[in-house]
C-alpha cells in the first residue's frame, strides 16, 4: 500500500476506535460507578532505506478517568457507595477476582452477598460473606454486615465486613464494565483500608452526557474526514496509473 494511503488508513482506523470508545462512554452515562474511558494513540515512523517514509498510528492502552461519580441516594438497604478512594474486591464463580466500585448488592439463592453481575463481594480475609435466610440485612458505613432474623425478640448479629482496598489506579486496566485488574499480576488484597461507605446510596457514572455528545460529534467528523482523505488518495492513485509513462 502506498505511503499516503497507508497513513490515511491508519488514521481512519484510529478515529473509528475513538468513536467507539466515546459511544461506549455515552451508553454507560447512567451505569453505576462507571468510569469514562479515554482512547490513546501515538505516531510511530516507519523507515525505508534509512529514511522515514510513512507514519503508523499505534493504539496504546486506553486511559481511565478516575474522577468519582456523583453519590445518588436510593434508600435501599443493600446499596452502598464508596466514599472517597477504594474498591470492593469481587470474585466470580471461577475464582477470578477484580476491583469494582459498584455497590448495587444483593443476596443470591445461596445466601451469598453478591454484586449486580452475580460476583461475590469479598469480606475481610478475602472470603465471601453469607447471610442466613429470612433475615434483614444492614450494611454500616465501616462495611460491617449485620443481620436480624425475622423472628420475635431476635438480636442483630455481625456476619462479616466488606473488604475495601486501595490499589494505585495508574497500575490498573479495564477488565469489564466498571471492573479493573492490575496491568501485571493477580488482584491483591494487601492494600486494605478502613471502609468508608455510604449506606443506602450508589455512586453514579462520571460520564458527562452533554460533553460526551459534543465529543461524539467531533469524533464522527474526524472519522468522516479521514475516510474522505483515504478515498481521495485512492482516486488520485488510480488516475495516476492511467498517465502514459512515455510522455
Amino acid at each position: 500500500m502506498e505511503g499516503t494511503q497507508y497513513i490515511a488508513m491508519t488514521g481512519m482506523m484510529a478515529s473509528a476506535n475513538i468513536l467507539d470508545v466515546t459511544a461506549n462512554n455515552l451508553a454507560n452515562a447512567s451505569s453505576t460507578a462507571f468510569k469514562a474511558e479515554r482512547a490513546a494513540y501515538r505516531a510511530v515512523p516507519f523507515f525505508y532505506q534509512g529514511l522515514p517514509n510513512r507514519v503508523d498510528t499505534v493504539a496504546q492502552k486506553n486511559g481511565v478517568d478516575w474522577q468519582e461519580g456523583p453519590i445518588e441516594q436510593t434508600g435501599r438497604a443493600l446499596d452502598v457507595a464508596v466514599n472517597g478512594p477504594g474498591f470492593f474486591v469481587v470474585q466470580d464463580a471461577g475464582g477470578t477476582k477484580a476491583y469494582s466500585r459498584d455497590g448495587n448488592l444483593d443476596i443470591n439463592a445461596h445466601g451469598m452477598l453478591v454484586n449486580a453481575q452475580g460476583q461475590a463481594v469479598l469480606g475481610a480475609g478475602g472470603v465471601p460473606i453469607f447471610v442466613p435466610p429470612n433475615a434483614n440485612v444492614r450494611i454500616a458505613s465501616d462495611g460491617t454486615v449485620s443481620v436480624v432474623p425475622d423472628t420475635p425478640n431476635s438480636q442483630a448479629a455481625n456476619v462479616g465486613q466488606i473488604l475495601v482496598v486501595n490499589p494505585n489506579p495508574s497500575n490498573l486496566q479495564i477488565a469489564g464494565a466498571g471492573e479493573f485488574v492490575p496491568i501485571t499480576g493477580a488482584v491483591s488484597m494487601k492494600n486494605a483500608i478502613p471502609a468508608n461507605l455510604i449506606p443506602g446510596a450508589l455512586e453514579g457514572s462520571n460520564v458527562n452526557p452533554v460533553s460526551c455528545m459534543v465529543h461524539m460529534i467531533s469524533d464522527a467528523r474526524l472519522f468522516q474526514w479521514e475516510t474522505q482523505a483515504e478515498q481521495s488518495i485512492a482516486a488520485n492513485q488510480k488516475d495516476a496509473e492511467t498517465i502514459p509513462t512515455n510522455l
